[in-house]
């Protein structure tokens, strides 16, 4: 009897590491990735939405901001090729990729910028539903300025439109690298 309480305490012990061991796991992965002056987008939900009716001069998504804000599309991790995502689909196409964020507390009064590592091939950028930036040219890596329009207290929805003319540009259409978003610390945040 005396062996079969002390094999039970011992697997009851082995039970207990193993749980808070999976609960350290399912922590941090779970938690997004981020340091201090960084945030990587490439944790966050992304949707992929092909607009069939849009065209080029366009500033909005043909479904509306508010539908697009909602999760419109396709659940996507990024990196994520367009090609990959829509299987079948040929050539030409206008794409909205769509993160919604929100700012650590404590970035608020900083300079904000979005870093893209590779994107493209034609490249518009909105947030909030405000055009902010574009790029044109395949997997170059940008960066914009957001410190006057981003939200610093609330959620912020950051739409990528990627318009692939022709379907040389559809094969490398899409997010093909990371997505920052980069604090600068306060002048007081520096100080020691």
């Amino acid at each position: 009897m005396l062996y079969f309480n002390l094999r039970i305490m011992r697997i009851l012990s082995m039970f207990k590491v193993s749980l808070a061991v999976m609960a350290l796991l399912f922590l941090v992965g779970c938690s997004h990735k981020f340091d201090s002056d960084v945030l990587d987008l490439d944790f966050y939900q992304w949707n992929l939405w092909h607009d069939r009716d849009g065209a080029l001069e366009d500033e909005a998504p043909s479904c509306g901001w508010e539908i697009l804000h909602r999760g419109n599309g396709q659940l996507v991790r990024i990196p994520a090729l367009i090609k990959d995502q829509y299987p079948g689909e040929l050539g030409a196409g206008i794409y909205w990729y769509h993160c919604r964020f929100t700012l650590p507390e404590n970035w608020e009064d900083r300079e904000i910028a979005f870093r893209f590592e590779g994107i493209g091939p034609i490249l518009e950028v909105y947030l909030n539903g405000a055009p902010i930036g574009s790029n044109l040219g395949n997997a170059v890596d940008f960066e914009l300025d957001v410190s006057d329009v981003i939200y610093y207290t609330r959620d912020n929805h950051l739409a990528l439109r990627v318009i692939a003319l022709d379907e040389t540009q559809f094969d490398s259409a899409g997010i093909t690298g990371t997505v920052l978003v980069k604090s600068v610390p306060t002048e007081s945040e520096k100080a020691p």
